[in-house]
């Protein structure tokens, strides 16, 4: 009797031993899920905050440059808001050379338009016809 139960002693640790083994093994699978899902999550969201810069600014500066508003002090200051907080977007999502280029044209005010389209074209928002402004000739 006592060799029976030895063995029933050791067929269920073995049985215990695997089934917390698997648990274990199936506990890992659902945290790495659940990691890849949290980062996945994390880098849309963080495209989206791009993204919304992207288009805040655009609308804030073709709203600034139409002849049709009055711009107060509060207005240019959300202007230069919404182009440097997309400045910091660009070079948080690792567009370094299209951070540094907004951010000469804001700060010197020059060729802005065309690196906000340059921008539009770099996150695939604007297509790449659309990144040069043609003039349209007139015959007569």
């Amino acid at each position: 009797m006592g060799f029976d139960t030895i063995t029933v002693t050791a067929g269920a640790t073995a049985v215990y031993g695997l089934a917390t083994l698997l648990l274990w093994f199936e506990n890992w699978k659902t945290r790495k899920q659940q990691d890849k899902h949290f980062r996945e999550e994390a880098d849309n969201r963080k495209l989206g905050e791009l993204y919304s810069a992207f288009f805040e600014a655009w609308g804030y500066w073709r709203g600034h440059r139409s002849g049709n508003s009055t711009v107060d002090a509060t207005q240019a200051g959300r202007v230069f808001e919404a182009l440097i907080r997309l400045e910091c977007q660009l070079r948080l999502n690792g567009y370094a050379t299209e951070a540094h280029n907004l951010g000469y044209a804001v700060r010197t005010m020059e060729g802005i338009d065309q690196q906000l389209a340059a921008v539009g074209v770099a996150l695939k928002l604007v297509a790449p016809e659309y990144r040069q402004v043609r003039a349209v000739g007139f015959n007569g």
